[in-house]
């Protein structure tokens, strides 16, 4: 191969299509293609590569190591290539021009919908839509062109290679008591004092985060056995007496139970959140003007 022209985009879209639903039919009923012409793609990016790209697995396929490899870049140009499409068809229309933003739930209840409404007053002209997707599906939307941003927190990070990471702020973890609680007068729980309390911690990555940080400290606390993410049934659980929360600051301006005190820990926990684009997206217009006005919501 003597030029990038000489590579089919298609053919890469294809191979994108085939990874992700884990077969060559999957791909040909997205596509509105026969399989024997999703087969020929395939077939055809192998002879340019010179090495088998998919395997059998179970029922479907899978990309072998170089399949996986050439599958990256294989979604930045599908990537790419519907953002062109997009763009095209706003140029070819009525239609305004258009900001799509994936983020997780808790964000987009908050702190994404503040600065939508802050965006709106800078620029009336621009529709923005909002996917709500925890963080590897968010970051999954962008790569595949479905988003045109991510809000995220900081455990999806360090596997976002090939994306632009824009720091946003911090979201607190707060230690939520019930209001009679002994330690619900003070400013901030000392972690010391929850040795041995049984603590509701969240979904795994949660509970991950939260035994981290109490090993860092020495301290033990006893993890209760429901696993959620559910921040509203995690609060009528402190109400009721099942044990503390751990719980982000944005669940909690989202939703707020009266008969719950939510108080910051020390040492203080929280997680780190950000903007994350494609590397080929400018850093400017419409994508930059949501970020400032995402940080400075986070601020708030």
């Amino acid at each position: 191969m003597t030029s990038p022209l000489d590579l089919d985009p298609r053919s890469l879209v294809v191979l994108h299509l085939v990874v992700r639903h884990g077969s060559l039919s999957g791909a040909a009923r997205e596509l509105g293609w026969t399989h024997p012409a999703v087969s020929q793609h395939v077939r055809r990016l192998e002879r340019a590569a010179g090495c088998t790209l998919l395997e059998r697995h179970g029922r479907g396929v899978r990309p072998t190591q170089a399949g996986a490899l050439l599958a990256r870049h294989a979604a930045e140009v599908a990537a790419a290539l519907r953002g062109a499409d997009d763009c095209l068809s706003g140029l070819a229309s009525d239609r305004p021009a258009r900001l799509r933003v994936a983020a997780f739930p808790t964000a987009c209840a908050t702190i994404v919908l503040e600065a939508v409404r802050a965006l709106a007053l800078d620029t009336p002209a621009l529709a923005v839509d909002v996917l709500q997707a925890e963080p590897p599906e968010a970051t999954r939307a962008l790569r595949e062109g479905a988003a045109d941003l991510a809000v995220v927190f900081d455990d999806v990070l360090p596997g976002a290679p090939g994306l632009l990471a824009r720091p946003a702020g911090r979201d607190p973890l707060l230690i939520v008591l019930p209001e009679n609680h002994p330690l619900a007068g003070q400013a901030q729980v000392p972690l010391a004092a929850l040795e041995d309390a049984t603590v509701l911690a969240g979904c795994p990555t949660c509970r991950a985060r939260w035994e981290r940080h109490c090993a860092r400290s020495g301290v033990r606390t006893r993890l209760h056995h429901q696993v959620t993410d559910d921040h509203v049934l995690m609060q009528a659980m402190v109400a009721a007496g099942q044990g503390a929360a751990v719980l982000p600051g944005l669940a909690l301006s989202a939703h707020r139970r009266p008969d719950v005190v939510a108080l910051p820990l020390d040492p203080p926990l929280g997680r780190d959140l950000a903007v994350l684009v494609r590397g080929d997206t400018p850093v400017a217009g419409p994508v930059a003007a949501f970020a400032e006005h995402l940080t400075a919501s986070a601020g708030r």
